[in-house]
């Protein structure tokens, strides 16, 4: 594939209790790589100095690294270490990289010193990732399993995280959030996995959306059933060879503080 412009796909995302330390927090959201037979090594890198340039704080990666070949994982997750955030990075898995191979994934996730937070959790404080809840300003930043490929376990996601706490949800696929229990505190979620249907017809759309729930989570912000979802449209192909109308996307997502009694909501 020759190398296609990156999309930055920008939002603000207003949540309540926002610690006034994280104010104005700036996330790269980069998802569905898919490193393999349709996408090589410089249109990753491409999309990594992109991002280079927006600055960032943290990096959350939603899933899909590889692609229909188990001979793409140590290269693939290792070009994930040119996406930098000032605070650190976390990552779940998708299902392509259940498929090629999870335990050489995590082992290459390892290398590169990313946590996998797959039914867990890591707090962000104002001086980067902690295990365990901190004292201070924090974030908890949870994930959840592949939907297909393994347990999507919300519980462990926000484990030990007081209720005043806000909560941002990495989840490769984006139908989990219909998974998640009502009354649990969940701020906003990160996905991929649907590609924004990868083509889209004027005047039709996409017709081709890997949802249960038709194009309710094709790409860009969505509004699940309890919380705001963004949906990266991606950054490989799998699908099909080729996008149209569909552009490779990476997201830039900046949190702005509302106090605790006001009113809930997201925006673009």
């Amino acid at each position: 594939m020759a190398i296609e412009r990156i999309k930055v796909q920008r939002y603000a995302i207003a949540v309540r209790g926002l610690p006034r330390e994280l104010d104005g927090l700036r996330i790269l959201h980069v998802s569905d790589t898919h490193y393999g037979p349709f996408i090589g090594r410089a249109h990753v890198a491409h999309a990594a100095r992109v991002a280079e340039a927006e600055a960032v704080d943290l990096v959350c990666f939603t899933g899909d690294y590889v692609h229909r070949t188990s001979r793409a994982i140590e290269g693939g997750v290792a070009l994930l270490a040119r996406f930098h955030g000032r605070l650190g990075a976390v990552a779940v898995l998708g299902n392509h990289d259940h498929w090629e191979g999870v335990a050489r994934c995590r082992e290459a996730f390892a290398r590169i010193g990313v946590p996998l937070i797959d039914n867990d959790r890591r707090f962000l404080t104002p001086d980067g990732l902690a295990r365990h809840t901190p004292v201070g300003p924090a974030i908890c930043l949870g994930g959840v399993g592949d939907l297909a490929e393994d347990e999507t376990r919300f519980d462990f996601a926000t484990a030990d995280a007081p209720p005043h706490m806000p909560r941002i949800i990495l989840a490769h696929n984006p139908d989990s959030a219909e998974r998640a229990p009502p009354d649990l505190r969940i701020d906003l979620m990160l996905s991929g996995h649907t590609h924004g249907g990868q083509v889209a017809f004027p005047g039709i759309g996409a017709p081709l959306v890997p949802s249960r729930y038709g194009r309710r989570y094709a790409g860009g912000l969505c509004q699940g059933p309890h919380f705001p979802v963004i949906v990266s449209r991606g950054v490989g192909l799998a699908l099909l060879p080729f996008r149209f109308r569909v552009p490779p996307e990476i997201g830039v997502i900046t949190l702005r503080r509302i106090e605790d009694d006001a009113p809930t909501g997201g925006g673009a």
